[in-house]
């Protein structure tokens, strides 16, 4: 039996294992093939609905979907402690143990990291929000601080994409849904215009998003990279101090080099670097997608973004490329091109270029949430969410109508759970 490994849970494993599952379903079922997927954590993390989550909009548990139901027995949660290349076996670290895992292809698609290292004091002062973990600890340390009636004085976000943007935008909303004591919330972005990916070509939209920040008051303070991170203040590399009570980063990335793939070729920032196929360049058995996938854009020959769906799609490119191997088909390039890109706003507003059309506004919004929920990767997790956005545009209209709601955050329990029920695979 050919055994076939993916490492990692989130957009490019799942969109490489669902292609593999797919296309080689039946020599699986007749045990020809074995298929297997490894992950750290029990769940997959959505990131799509950050902005929301941090606004108070939804729960952080309905950017969650486990992967055992999922997966079924396909699916192994344990932390992989190192690799044999030549022997071709991972030992990974197990709820039974460790256990020695072989493999005939390994896709590598463990993603990326915080960057904890990249900010003196980020790890002892500072939050970030791609991980799970991190992002519940934040939304809890908000939570309790507004059952108590406190407010940060100053929360400042690190980062002038859109990420930074559509966090800044959301907690900027959280507090003046809130009322009470003014809190203020700055951007710091080492870039001279927020949104540069964005220009000029799409700068009508970018365009708009400052002036949406501007209007929520969020300060904006553009040129600077920040030095350090301190529990009451930030420090800029000019030497300039600005009050922090909270303070996000919502910019760049970092990669771990996996205990036995030395060998493995990286470019500067720590990618694994991949053929057109998406092989791993030297390697016919050994495949990357991803934020770890040192990949280059089909059309520019520069190295692809690294968001969800570019490893959405480079998973699909991979999991189609292992199969056709396997049948001693030819590979396909990656030929991926883009489709667009999105940022919530506050006030179920945003900003989206969609094939190169730009929107902003409720229907930017609309396009944009209609957009990430297909790509959810349970039916019902998207179900959950746009369930709870229907309930929210209600309570917006009865709030419009006869007050202010008394506590952000106040989202269904009884929706929310839908999106950890078990749902079909995508």
């Amino acid at each position: 039996m050919r055994s076939i490994v993916v490492l990692g849970g989130g957009y490019a494993g799942l969109h490489a294992f669902s292609n593999l599952r797919a296309r080689l379903g039946a020599q699986i079922k007749r045990g020809e093939i074995g298929l297997t997927l490894i992950s750290r954590d029990g769940h997959h993390t959505y990131h799509g609905w950050t902005g929301e989550v941090l606004a108070g909009d939804l729960p952080v548990r309905s950017t969650l979907t486990e992967l055992q139901p999922l997966l079924g027995n396909a699916f192994i949660k344990g932390n992989v402690l190192s690799a044999d290349l030549e022997g071709r076996t991972l030992t990974v670290d197990t709820e039974n143990g460790d256990q020695v895992i072989a493999y005939d292809h390994l896709v590598m698609a463990a993603g990326s990291t915080d960057p904890f290292d990249r900010i003196p004091g980020l790890a002892q002062n500072g939050w970030c929000v791609k991980n799970t973990r991190d992002m519940q600890k934040l939304v809890t340390w908000l939570e309790d601080l507004d059952a108590s009636n406190l407010r940060p004085r100053n929360v400042v976000v690190i980062g002038g994409g859109l990420a930074g943007v559509e966090t800044v935008s959301a907690l900027a909303a959280r507090y003046a849904r809130l009322g009470g004591r003014k809190v203020n919330v700055r951007l710091v972005s080492s870039s001279k215009e927020l949104l540069p990916a964005l220009r000029p070509a799409f700068g009508h939209i970018a365009d708009r998003a400052v002036q949406t920040l501007e209007g929520q008051g969020v300060s904006i303070k553009s040129g600077n990279r920040v030095a350090m991170i301190e529990a009451d203040h930030i420090v800029l590399d000019d030497g300039q101090v600005i009050g922090s009570d909270l303070s996000i980063v919502a910019a760049g990335v970092s990669f771990q080099t996996l205990q036995g793939t030395e060998a493995l070729p990286r470019n500067a920032a720590g990618q694994i670097v991949a053929d057109r196929n998406l092989r791993v360049r030297g390697f016919d058995n050994i495949w990357v997608a991803g934020d770890i996938a040192a990949a280059a854009h089909p059309g520019t020959g520069e190295p692809c973004p690294t968001n969800a769906l570019w490893a959405m799609k480079q998973g699909d490119c991979v999991g189609r490329n292992i199969a056709r191997q396997l049948r001693g088909q030819s590979l396909k390039a990656f030929n991926f091109r883009g489709l667009g890109q999105a940022a919530g706003l506050a006030g179920q507003s945003g900003i989206t270029e969609l094939w190169g059309l730009q929107f902003t506004g409720r229907l930017a919004w609309v396009i944009r949430v209609l957009f990430f929920a297909w790509f959810m990767p349970s039916h019902r997790g998207a179900l959950s969410v746009l369930a709870q956005f229907g309930a929210n545009l209600g309570s917006a209209a009865l709030e419009a109508a006869f007050g202010r709601r008394d506590a952000a955050g106040s989202v269904s329990d009884s929706q929310a759970a839908v999106a950890n029920m078990p749902g079909r695979l995508r």
